[in-house]
């Protein structure tokens, strides 16, 4: 085993959680947090079905609760844990093996999705690491209510095979739009209402126009980080530290952390379908969103001119590094975000410790990162510009990059052309 490898495992990881020997060929493991799901059956089914890829692969599933949790949550995760048991008993000798772990009493501090992901992505790297592939071997996350294209194995060990200095890669995600959709990827749950629908039709669009904008002004973490459609290296994962803990948001700080040691890219020829019912569990992301527009009838996002404001410092990157001073006075939102502390000393301490141009650049987006920005956006879009309308919003980009709209407006129209966009970049 790799120093590094076994290092993080003797001090980050837990004890060793599952006695069967891999595969010797294990190439591949996708790990499934599973909390209060009562379509894990469903989820594991459709990748069964997958097209096996040429390396082996696994699942591990953490059946995962708190001890704090209702009786009710420890129920279902024991229902599923029962369900899924008898369904894999039933199934005989098959190509995918899938272990279930079943970790129902973590501590409150710690437990939710951080928590599970860690602790299966903790095991599958001691699973890879067990066949000498800690370094090249996969670490794929995906969710206990999702469906997927059937390619899902083959075309991200494709994609990896084709990029070997790739870290990790973000992969094209749609939820279903309609009741047709539902049923056509055959989720088990009851066909959620039309309001539902509507409600993930424009959290999706948000996501994909706050996605393209980074694009367009040429910021360099412009990527989707969908815990359930996500994969990494198991040296990346080992780099920087390992999945977090967190009860929410665990997928953004994860794959940002990831793409500083190199371009996180867009798998576009494998599809994730997340499901897109309401939950409560976590104070933002996907369920929030869409319980929000059920209750409110509109979503609202980012202002377009805040993206206007990052483009401003963004062509301001050469002038600091030349003068440390920019060119042209800052507009407001930034000015006020930045303060007088950014060119007095954080474009100082950056000059300082920096070579050339390109070593410059490095170190501003490590300060200007992602988490950084997205302070910035709140900040601009609370105290400043205020919020905008999901639609009208995704429209003025859309015409500020000087390409066409549907010419039918509404949110799945614009949502439809804003995914071709994203398979198209």
């Amino acid at each position: 085993m790799d120093a590094s490898h076994e290092k993080y495992l003797q001090k980050s990881a837990g004890p060793r959680l599952i006695n069967a020997s891999p595969h010797p060929a294990l190439k591949m493991v996708v790990v499934i947090p599973c909390h209060d799901e009562p379509d894990l059956v469903g989820a594991l089914e459709r990748l069964a079905n997958c097209e096996p890829p040429l390396g082996q692969v696994e699942v591990i599933v953490v059946i995962n609760s708190s001890e704090k949790n209702s009786a009710e949550v420890a129920l279902q995760n024991q229902h599923t844990l029962s369900q899924t048991t008898n369904w894999l008993a039933g199934r005989g000798n098959h190509w995918l093996p899938i272990h279930l772990l079943h970790l129902p009493d973590l501590p409150h501090r710690h437990a939710g999705v951080g928590q599970a992901r860690k602790s299966g992505m903790d095991e599958a790297l001691r699973r890879l690491a067990d066949v000498a592939q800690a370094e090249d071997g996969l670490l794929v996350c995906y969710d206990a209510d999702c469906r997927c294209s059937a390619n899902y194995f083959t075309g991200i060990e494709a994609h990896f095979a084709e990029q070997p200095d790739m870290p990790g890669c973000s992969i094209h995600f749609e939820h279903p739009l309609d009741a047709d959709e539902w049923a056509a990827l055959e989720f088990g749950d009851r066909t959620p209402v039309q309001p539902v629908f509507d409600g993930i039709a424009a959290y999706e669009l948000h996501l994909r126009y706050h996605v393209q904008a980074q694009k367009f002004i040429g910021f360099p973490y412009g990527f989707h980080t969908i815990g359930s459609a996500m994969a990494v290296r198991a040296w990346a994962y080992v780099k920087q530290g390992g999945m977090n803990r967190r009860q929410a948001g665990e997928d953004f700080y994860f794959l940002q952390k990831i793409s500083w040691l190199g371009q996180v890219s867009l798998l576009t020829g494998v599809t994730v379908y997340p499901s897109p019912r309401l939950s409560c569990r976590v104070p933002f992301g996907t369920g929030k969103a869409v319980g929000d527009y059920v209750a409110d009838g509109k979503l609202a996002t980012y202002p377009l001119q805040a993206y206007r404001d990052v483009q401003w410092l963004l062509g301001q990157v050469e002038e600091l590094w030349e003068t440390g001073k920019p060119s042209i006075d800052a507009p407001d939102a930034i000015a006020r975000f930045l303060g007088d502390e950014f060119l007095e000393s954080v474009v100082p301490e950056i000059r300082a410790n920096s070579g050339d141009l390109g070593a410059f650049r490095k170190r501003f987006f490590r300060w200007f990162n992602a988490f950084r920005l997205m302070k910035f956006l709140n900040f601009a879009r609370d105290e400043v510009h205020g919020p905008a309308a999901i639609e009208e919003a995704t429209i003025g980009l859309l015409e500020w990059m000087e390409l066409p709209h549907p010419n039918s407006r509404g949110i799945v129209n614009l949502l439809r052309q804003f995914r071709r966009m994203d398979k198209e970049s």
